[in-house]
């Protein structure tokens, strides 16, 4: 694995030094030397930096110089298209100067518009129908990977809270990857204080996603209890004395239970959520009468071409499924975990309203 992000970082040292060449436009032999060598420097300093703690908050530093670089050949293949359009197609006079404009604007077009996707979430309704007997619709809010921490913290929790508030839901379901991997962050800027709003009248709970299984699992389970949160650890819960809630622990807990085990336990003639983490037990799920799977962990991608290609490993991405009369849902997440970007995706709540068919 280190390798891969060796030879990576190179390869942005080659292509950013081509751009950036490009760009300046340098003249003497040691300006041009130079830039290579910073380029070189700034990306060789970032990884040793980031692999000093690799897959944690120090390497997440070097994603997100990497990804800006990511970026750069983006904004160098579009200028490059507008360019051959304009100059070559269309046989304009050639401006160097515009062109090398245009690239930088569309530069910063396409950081802005990824920063503006992490942050600025989407609400999205659906509706889900059960033939099995229930008096009256139940709506549920759902939120996952909110990935608290470094960059994301209490504006965005106070803004999903407003959110889920707005939806005035019956209950609240977080599935999975709460924290980023640590308390730390959470309790070193009193995230309690504001997670701890998010209510609703039958109730707020959650299941543990992997990446809050990564030493903190128990630190996690309290800090979100505390939170009046209720953690369902391979648990099901009677909601309203209507619907059933079950929440399964994620694939990497050994005490997991398979969905036999826990459906087993309850009176599948009520309608039936399944709430857990990951969304790779479709295939599992769907031979059970689950009226309803919740889950996220994809983020949908998060970056392209990652919205492409999760989709050739994935049962499914990102959205809605209907398979053997069980709705599964992926959300793409309301947080982003390593890096505060979505490019192809959006920060997203789901609000489902389950009723029974008429």
């Amino acid at each position: 694995m280190w390798l891969f992000f060796i030879v990576l970082t190179q390869m942005l040292v080659l292509t950013t030094s081509i751009i950036l060449w490009w760009f300046v436009k340098p003249q003497r032999f040691i300006s041009k030397a130079a830039l290579v060598v910073a380029v070189f420097i700034i990306n060789n300093i970032a990884l040793a930096y980031g692999l000093t703690e690799f897959w944690r908050d120090r390497f997440h530093v070097y994603l997100v110089i990497g990804i800006l670089q990511g970026f750069m050949i983006y904004a160098a293949l579009i200028t490059i298209a507008i360019a051959f359009i304009y100059f070559g197609l269309l046989k304009r006079e050639h401006r160097p100067k515009l062109i090398r404009s245009i690239g930088v604007i569309i530069y910063i077009g396409i950081v802005s518009l990824a920063v503006f996707n992490a942050y600025s979430p989407v609400v999205h309704h659906l509706t889900v129908l059960t033939n099995k007997p229930l008096d009256k619709p139940l709506t549920i809010a759902l939120a996952s990977d909110t990935h608290l921490g470094r960059w994301f913290g209490n504006r965005q929790i106070d803004k999903m809270v407003r959110l889920i508030d707005e939806q005035n839901p019956d209950m609240v379901v977080l599935a999975g990857d709460i924290m980023n991997d640590t308390t730390i962050y959470y309790d070193k800027t009193n995230m309690h204080e504001h997670l701890s709003k998010l209510r609703a009248p039958l109730g707020v709970y959650a299941v543990l996603g992997n990446h809050d299984y990564l030493g903190y699992e128990e630190a996690i389970a309290k800090a979100v209890t505390n939170a009046g949160i209720t953690v369902l650890d391979n648990e099901s819960v009677l909601l309203n004395d209507a619907v059933w809630l079950v929440g399964r622990s994620d694939d990497v807990d050994s005490k997991r239970l398979s969905a036999k085990k826990l459906l087993s336990t309850i009176n599948t003639d009520k309608p039936v959520i399944f709430l857990e983490h990951r969304p790779t037990a479709i295939d599992e799920i769907k031979d059970f009468p689950v009226d309803l799977h919740l889950s996220g962990h994809t983020h949908g991608g998060q970056i392209f071409p990652l919205t492409m290609l999760k989709q050739w490993f994935e049962p499914l991405v990102h959205g809605t499924k209907n398979i053997e009369d069980t709705q599964f849902l992926v959300s793409s997440g309301y947080g982003f975990g390593a890096v505060p970007f979505r490019l192809g995706t959006r920060a997203e709540i789901w609000t489902i309203t389950l009723q029974q068919a008429q």
